[in-house]
């Protein structure tokens, strides 16, 4: 099904994720510019989380996730493995810098990673927009549009304490 333009921006993120997943998992082909050791790798994943991760994933619970509630009982089960995948993942991040397998660590992050967005694309998303259509899903749009605005401040902001390069693929 094709993506509502209400959810493009956050498809868009959840590409930057994937790609940020891809980065840190291992045995994965390199991209030109990417991170290949395992401490550019986690400076990586810790910069991408401070900078967008964290972010969405606050959106999402505290804002997406409310407004979508009581609708659809497969998306408030949804919306409860989402919130404890958003946990695990941040359970993952502040493991990573415990101990000497951290390039393990970054691989389970990775799959979580990866596995979580995909969720939320193919089964969130699409019932989303099966469920709400296109009236339900505009009315998301405020709020989709105020979180862009107040994300790009915040990143400018970042950015102008910490510029970073994006790597790309080959």
């Amino acid at each position: 099904m094709k993506r509502h333009p209400v959810l493009i921006p956050l498809s868009h993120e959840h590409r930057q994720a994937l790609f940020a997943a891809q980065i840190i998992k291992y045995g994965i082909s390199r991209y030109k510019g990417a991170p290949t050791t395992t401490q550019e790798k986690l400076a990586y994943i810790q910069s991408f989380h401070q900078e967008q991760l964290g972010t969405h994933f606050q959106f999402e619970e505290e804002v997406l996730f409310p407004l979508v509630r009581g609708r659809d009982d497969i998306i408030d089960r949804l919306l409860t493995e989402l919130a404890e995948e958003h946990a695990l993942i941040i359970a993952h991040m502040n493991t990573l810098d415990q101990g000497d397998d951290c390039e393990q660590k970054l691989d389970r992050l990775g799959h979580a990673l990866e596995a979580h967005i995909r969720k939320e694309e193919r089964q969130f998303f699409e019932r989303l927009q099966a469920v709400l259509g296109d009236e339900g899903l505009m009315k998301l749009k405020p709020h989709v549009e105020s979180y862009q605005v107040m994300d790009r401040m915040c990143r400018t902001e970042l950015s102008r304490t910490a510029p970073s390069e994006t790597p790309t693929p080959n």
